[in-house]
């Protein structure tokens, strides 16, 4: 039984540890990929981290430029030998400016630039493995702090990445510059008649090690050459000098995309400078580009005109501008414009309609719309025009209130110019137009009128001092007494005296006696205002005092001729 026993619990020991050495390597092979993972996130939270100090996350603009990013301290690049098993290290610039690769030398990178030092650091690992392929790989750029000075700026210190340039660091300056500060140079500005603080093409950039280089950050907008606007090192010290537009300037104006005055700087050309004014706009006639120069004191001494598209095709050599230059960009001949008007109230098919200039009539319109409703009032439609702008209103109104207008007449003047220039009314007839068939009462239409057809009311509205106010129905031949009756008569209160007839067409206030009423007008009836008793007895005390006046002057006169 013993013996047994023990056979068993041999067989079971020898069957669990064969199935531990079966479940050991199924085990490494997962603590080996938990390390993986766990070394890609720390290798991705060291790269957020290296490109989101100072608080910001740091831009690149676009791709790296291996001959241009210069390797400083603090860049963190990875290094991968593709053995078996492979090599992966990350590993950082030293603040000496070199790179300590384990196993292979320690390496100095500071002032090269990518390309060179992935050449040199490739070399260097080669001569230790051999074989399989090798990378250098920049993993996050270093970030630095640089310093902006000159107009608009007080010394400022910016913490910016490698990847970005000067026209970056401006932008970070001018974002922390006081309110205060930014006043002062704004009135500053204005005085000088700048559309900016500061020059954006005559940057300066100081270099730690001495050298200098120049940034023209307008011009890389529109170019995107790293020249223009190089990429910065550490401890560069960038100056922003004044920018004067009076002086120092190349007009731009005409079929351009950007019109305006231009700082100049030596070197440009006429391709250049309509580059900064975004190019020519659809309508530029390129073959028609004048260019003005003047001498010293401002005389104009010639002009000239130049066919872009053969500078751009090489037969002609680009022209140098001079500071003062300006040039004109001429647009084709084109006389089609966005000419409609717009047809509303009681016709067939309202809305827009396309017109031509000063040759389409209101008939062409009226038969393209489909004609009138059923319901239309030729007597009471009206054509409206705009003749002047939204621009043109304040100086309009100006210039109507110079004409000699009496004290007494300016009140009434001026409604009359506000009336005027909200919608100016083009006398039509329409009745005999399409009624009467008369052509000769046909008018050209502008383009912004408005022809508004009036629904026919077949009413009369009598209000005022009547009974019940309102709509009577329309009976041709009837006068306003008529009305007034149908509106259940004059109330206590009613001047019977003063009733008026408001014209729907024209909204005239006639007497009775001076129209007949037609459909669509109005009846008026006056109150008769409410006078206090006080008011009578000082009427009636000053038409006393003035007879006692006249008795008093009778007496002495008849005593003066006896």
């Amino acid at each position: 039984m013993v013996t047994t026993f023990f056979t068993l619990a041999k067989r079971c020991l020898l069957v669990c540890l064969g199935g531990f050495l079966a479940v050991v390597p199924i085990l490494a092979q997962l603590l080996e990929k938990n390390d993986k993972t766990l070394q890609r996130k720390n290798e991705y939270e060291t790269q957020i981290q290296q490109t989101t100090q100072n608080g910001r996350i740091a831009v690149i603009d676009g791709t790296v430029d291996p001959s241009e990013y210069i390797i400083g301290p603090g860049d963190l690049f990875g290094v991968n030998v593709w053995l078996s098993p492979p090599l992966s290290l990350q590993l950082p610039v030293t603040p000496e400016g070199s790179i300590i690769i384990p196993t292979v030398a320690e390496i100095q990178l500071a002032g090269m630039n990518l390309m060179e030092a992935k050449r040199k650091v490739i070399s260097e690992i080669r001569k230790k493995y051999l074989s399989g392929d090798i990378s250098f790989t920049l993993l996050a750029p270093r970030m630095f702090a640089v310093q902006v000075s000159g107009f608009g700026f007080t010394d400022m210190t910016v913490i910016v990445q490698a990847t970005e340039r000067a026209g970056d660091a401006i932008s970070l300056a001018e974002a922390k510059t006081p309110d205060e500060l930014k006043k002062t140079f704004q009135s500053t500005e204005k005085m000088l008649k700048e559309s900016v603080p500061g020059s954006r093409r005559k940057v300066e950039i100081q270099h730690r090690d001495g050298s200098r280089s120049k940034a023209d950050i307008e011009r890389y907008m529109v170019t995107k050459e790293s020249k223009c606007n190089p990429l910065l090192r550490d401890g560069d010290v960038i100056i922003v000098p004044a920018k004067n537009l009076l002086r120092d300037f190349v007009g731009v104006y005409g079929a351009v995309n950007a019109e305006g005055a231009y700082e100049f700087v030596e070197g440009d050309s006429l391709t250049s400078v309509l580059r900064i004014a975004r190019g020519c706009s659809p309508l530029a006639d390129s073959g028609l580009i004048g260019i003005t120069r003047s001498d010293e004191l401002g005389n104009t001494i010639r002009t000239s005109s130049y066919d872009i598209r053969t500078i751009l095709a090489g037969r002609m050599r680009d022209v140098a501008l001079q500071r003062g230059d300006r040039i004109v960009v001429k647009e084709k001949i084109e006389l089609r414009r966005d000419y409609k008007v717009r047809v509303d109230g009681e016709i067939l098919r309202p809305g827009y309609y396309p017109v031509t200039k000063d040759s389409t009539k209101l008939t062409e319109i009226i038969a393209a719309a489909g004609g009138f409703t059923d319901f239309a009032s030729l007597s009471t439609s009206k054509i409206f025009r705009r003749s002047i702008t939204e621009r043109e209103l304040v100086s309009e109104r100006l210039e109507s209130a110079r004409g000699g207008v009496t004290r007494d007449d300016s009140a009434y003047f001026d409604l009359e110019t506000k009336v005027r220039l909200n919608r100016e009314q083009v006398v039509a007839d329409l009745v005999s137009l399409f009624s009467g068939q008369d052509k000769s009462k046909d008018v050209y239409l502008r383009d912004g009128d408005e022809i508004m057809i009036a629904s026919r009311k077949k009413t009369i509205y009598v209000f005022g001092q009547v009974v019940n106010p309102g709509h009577i129905p329309f009976l041709r031949g009837e006068d306003f007494r008529y009305y007034v009756q149908k509106a259940g008569g004059f109330t206590e209160y009613a001047r019977e005296g003063d009733v008026r007839i408001i014209k729907a067409n024209t909204k005239q206030w006639l007497a009775p006696g001076e129209t007949t009423i037609e459909e669509g007008d109005y009846v008026w009836i006056p109150k008769e205002p409410y006078r206090p008793f006080g008011y009578y007895i000082q009427i009636y005390s000053q038409v006393f005092g003035i007879l006692g006046t006249l008795a008093t002057l009778t007496v002495l006169v008849i005593q003066a001729t006896k």
